[in-house]
C-alpha cells in the first residue's frame, strides 16, 4: 500500500511540475520589437541673393504661427530640416518654410552692379537685411525617397502668401490640413499664376516652386534652356537693387512690397470685380515703382550674365508698368485649388 501511495504521489508531483513548466512557457511574453521612428527630411536653399546664416523655420501650412522645426542656412544658402515621428507613422502634409534674416545673416549681392553700397558678388551686411522674411510652400511625404528641394526666394514668397491668403478667406474650399500631392501642386500653380499677374509675365500653367531660381551673381548657374527659370531668376535678383528710402533697409522695403501685393491679392480673391485703380491706388503705385525697377535691373543683370558666360539667355518680356485691370482679370480667372487659367504659359518642369 505504501508503495502505491508513494508512486501515486510521485506521479502527481511530476504532473504538477509539468503543468507549472507549461504555464511558464505559455505566459512568457514575446520579445518586443522596437519601433523604428519615421523621418521626413525637407531641404533646399534660400536665394534672394544667397542668404547665409539666416534662421529657418518649418510650419504646418494650416498654422504658420507655431514652428515645428528650425535650422540655419549654410554658406551656400542651403538648409535641411528633419521631422521625426517616434511612433513610426507616415509623415506627410502641406508645409511652409520661412527664412528670416537675423543679426548674423549676410547676403550675396546678385544685382547688376551694386546692392546699395555693396558690389555684385560681395556680401550685403546684416544691418541692410533687417526685416527680410521669405517663404515657400510645399507638400512632403515620408514615403517618398527623395523629396523635391524647397527653395525659398522673393517670388515663392508672393506665391506662398497668395496660397495661405486664399485658404484663409471665409468660405474658402481649400483645406490645408487635408491636401493630396495633386491638390498641393494645383495650389502652387495657382499661386505662380498670381505672381505672373503681379510682375506682368504670363505664368499660366507654370509651377515656379519647381523652377531653378538661382543666385544671379553666379552667371553660369542661370538657366539657358528654360526661359521661365531665367526670367524669374533675373526678377528675383533685381529686387536686391530695390529703391530703398532713407532710414529703411532692403529687408523692410521688400517686406513692404510683399505686403502691398498681398493686400490686393486678397481683395481680388474676395471680390473679383474690385477696382484696384480706385480702391488700392496706393498699393498699385508701390507695386509699379518696384516694377519699373524690375524691368531696368533685370535687363542690366541679363547683360552681365551674357557677358560673363558668352551664352544667350532666353527670357520672357518684362513690362515696366502693370495695369491694375489686368491683375484683376488674371487673378479673378484663376481657380484657386485646381490650378490653371487655361493660358499658354506652358509647364514648369524642373528648371535648369
Amino acid at each position: 500500500m505504501k508503495k502505491i501511495v508513494r508512486t501515486t504521489l510521485a506521479a502527481s508531483m511530476a504532473l504538477s511540475l509539468t503543468a507549472c513548466f507549461d504555464d511558464l512557457k505559455t505566459t512568457t511574453p514575446e520579445p518586443t520589437v522596437p519601433t523604428v521612428p519615421t523621418t521626413l527630411e525637407i531641404s533646399g536653399a534660400a536665394v534672394k541673393g544667397t542668404l547665409i546664416s539666416a534662421a529657418v523655420e518649418l510650419f504646418n501650412a494650416n498654422d504658420i504661427t507655431t514652428a515645428i522645426g528650425t535650422a540655419q542656412t549654410g554658406t551656400d544658402g542651403s538648409y535641411t530640416l528633419t521631422l521625426t515621428d517616434d511612433a513610426g507613422e507616415q509623415i506627410s502634409g502641406a508645409y511652409v518654410v520661412k527664412i528670416t534674416a537675423d543679426d548674423d545673416t549676410t547676403m550675396i549681392c546678385d544685382a547688376a552692379v551694386t546692392c546699395g553700397d555693396v558690389f555684385r558678388g560681395e556680401m550685403v551686411p546684416a544691418a541692410a537685411l533687417t526685416g527680410l522674411s521669405l517663404s515657400s510652400f510645399t507638400f512632403a511625404d515620408s514615403t517618398v525617397e527623395e523629396a523635391p528641394a524647397v527653395n525659398v526666394n522673393s517670388l515663392s514668397t508672393i506665391a506662398t502668401n497668395a496660397i495661405i491668403s486664399a485658404a484663409n478667406i471665409e468660405g474658402s474650399p481649400i483645406d490645408l490640413t487635408n491636401l493630396t500631392q495633386a491638390n498641393a501642386t494645383a495650389l502652387q500653380v495657382a499661386g505662380s499664376e498670381i505672381v505672373g499677374a503681379i510682375i506682368g509675365v504670363d505664368l499660366s500653367g507654370v509651377d515656379l516652386f519647381s523652377l531653378a531660381i538661382v543666385d544671379a551673381s553666379v552667371s553660369a548657374d542661370v538657366s539657358t534652356t528654360n526661359p521661365f527659370a531665367a526670367t524669374l531668376t533675373l526678377i528675383n535678383a533685381s529686387l536686391a537693387n530695390i529703391n530703398v528710402l532713407a532710414g529703411e533697409t532692403i529687408g523692410n522695403t521688400l517686406t513692404s512690397y510683399f505686403t502691398a501685393v498681398e493686400s490686393i491679392t486678397i481683395a481680388i480673391l474676395e471680390d473679383p470685380e474690385v477696382d484696384l485703380g480706385a480702391t488700392f491706388s496706393e498699393q498699385m503705385t508701390a507695386i509699379n515703382l518696384v516694377q519699373a525697377n524690375i524691368a531696368i535691373e533685370s535687363a542690366a543683370i541679363l547683360t552681365e550674365v551674357e557677358l560673363d558666360t558668352g551664352v544667350s539667355v532666353p527670357v520672357e518680356t518684362i513690362p515696366d508698368v502693370i495695369d491694375p485691370d489686368e491683375i484683376t482679370d488674371i487673378i479673378g480667372d484663376i481657380v484657386i485649388g485646381t490650378g490653371g487659367t487655361g493660358g499658354t504659359g506652358g509647364t514648369g518642369g524642373t528648371g535648369g
